[in-house]
């Protein structure tokens, strides 16, 4: 094999993550060796040990690169919608906007976390992946929470639960794509569902009602 260029330990590591991911999209993670990877880099078995030691520390680099660029993205999209004075519930379908479009984008990602998840026991692509939806549903159960404050939503809802709600029903559209269907048209679908379900809340009751909140 011909010697690689020398380039930058940070390059060559994303490389191999957009390798790892490359793969995944028509390889079950579980069959996706490290030799694999470094063949479609273009590199030796030896140089892609350099800089991941072990099969797991690249599957947990990948996971953990691809959670920072959704916060970076969420944290993104906070800020523009707050410039253009987005209400609370325009900015939860963004997020699950920008949460499809990551996984339309990467389908190879949502192999490898299912595969993590199905493993017995734990990982550190596991737990960061974990990490990450808990981050997911805090960010829209803070919107949600913010737009039932405001009296967009029916006081008695639960900001949690609808935030998992969400989740879940995105989370069955990705196992829908995974078993049939294909990634091509996850954002759409996602963004169809979340509005459905956003629609079909119980209104705030009027203000003189029974149940509303004092001072309203």
């Amino acid at each position: 094999m011909p010697r690689a260029t020398a380039i930058p330990a940070p390059e060559r590591r994303a490389h191999a993550v957009r390798a790892l991911l490359d793969l995944a999209r028509t390889t079950a993670p579980d069959g996706i060796s490290t030799a694999a990877i470094a063949e479609r880099m273009g590199v030796s078995h030896g140089a892609l040990f350099r800089h991941f030691p072990s099969r797991e520390a690249l599957w947990a680099e990948t996971v953990s690169w691809a959670t920072q660029e959704l916060d970076h993205r969420f944290a993104t999209s906070e800020l523009q919608a707050q410039a253009c004075q987005e209400p609370p519930l325009g900015q939860v379908a963004l997020l699950m906007d920008i949460h499809a479009a990551m996984l339309q984008q990467h389908p190879g990602l949502v192999r490898l976390l299912f595969a993590e998840l199905q493993r017995p026991g734990s990982s550190p692509a596991r737990l960061t992946g974990m990490a990450f939806m808990q981050r997911f549903r805090l960010r829209l159960s803070a919107l949600l929470a913010e737009a039932r404050d405001q009296g967009s939503l029916d006081r008695l809802l639960n900001p949690q639960d609808l935030a998992a709600l969400l989740v879940a029903s995105q989370q069955g559209l990705i196992l829908q794509a995974l078993a049939h269907d294909g990634f091509a048209e996850l954002v759409e679908r996602s963004a169809g569902t979340v509005a459905l379900l956003l629609r079909a809340l119980p209104p705030p009751p009027p203000a003189d009602a029974p149940g509303a909140a004092p001072g309203e």
